[in-house]
């Protein structure tokens, strides 16, 4: 039998190998057209941010102030704050009549870069996150060191809230101490009326006008690209914002830095 007589079952092999491995490599992608895998980008846009202000997103922003600023907001002037998210804009009414204190300290903060680029370090419900306890609906952002003990390096006293912690509403965080405040804050994504019963006193400083679905889409790890402050002459409006009774809820939190 001749040499090359002895070698054809070994070509004849060699051709049905190469032949299955071609076909199985066809049918794995014609099993990644037909059956995609899941993306992998962990923050999906809901709708774009506006352009950002000027100095934002801030390089490498100052992030502790020896002291409280000093007192600047203009009461003749409404204030709104645009909070560009990873998800998308967030247009917040600020109550700088009902809670100076507390949107004064925010707008500083803001204007200085101290948001840009913070995470929301904490999201409820949560599952794995016991703090956030049955049935706290919130998105909470504003610390620098992401675990929910950082702060701007000095704290605000409380203003009682008014009204209650309706979806929409912004409030202060603190750690269940009088006037320990400080840049920490929470949105409430669902009603969290519930916290009108506790002892502690979250004040309430804002209301989202635009973008409550994307505060409700927000999970744990999600980016705060930049905050900008803007100003309008403020105009008496029969419908404004919950300007209420002061016995309307001068009430509560999700405990430390809401819990």
């Amino acid at each position: 039998m001749s040499q090359s007589a002895r070698r054809n079952p070994l070509v004849l092999a060699g051709i049905v190998v190469a032949v299955t491995i071609v076909l199985g490599l066809a049918a794995w992608g014609l099993n990644r057209v037909t059956n995609p895998p899941p993306p992998t980008t962990p923050s999906q846009t809901i709708r774009p941010c506006p352009a950002a202000p000027q100095g934002h997103p801030a390089q490498n922003p100052t992030r502790t102030f020896p002291s409280v600023p000093p007192l600047t907001i203009d009461q003749s002037l409404t204030y709104t704050a645009t909070m560009c998210t990873e998800r998308g804009p967030i247009t917040i009414a600020l109550r700088t009549k009902q809670a100076p204190q507390t949107t004064n300290s925010f707008i500083f903060l803001a204007n200085q870069g101290f948001f840009d680029g913070i995470l929301f370090h904490r999201v409820c419900p949560n599952a794995a996150d016991q703090s956030c306890g049955g049935t706290l609906s919130i998105a909470q952002g504003g610390d620098p060191k992401g675990d929910g003990t950082g702060g701007p390096g000095y704290t605000i006293p409380d203003e009682a809230p008014v009204g209650s912690y309706t979806p929409g509403t912004i409030a202060m965080a603190n750690t269940g101490q009088p006037n320990s405040g400080g840049s920490q804050f929470f949105i409430d994504t669902g009603d969290n009326s519930v916290l009108s019963q506790q002892p502690t006193k979250f004040s309430i400083f804002g209301d989202i006008k635009v973008g409550l679905d994307i505060a409700q889409a927000l999970q744990k790890g999600d980016k705060i690209l930049w905050v900008g402050i803007s100003t309008a002459a403020a105009t008496p409006s029969p419908g404004a914002s919950p300007a209420a009774s002061p016995s309307a809820s001068p009430s509560a939190s999700p405990a430390p830095s809401p819990s």
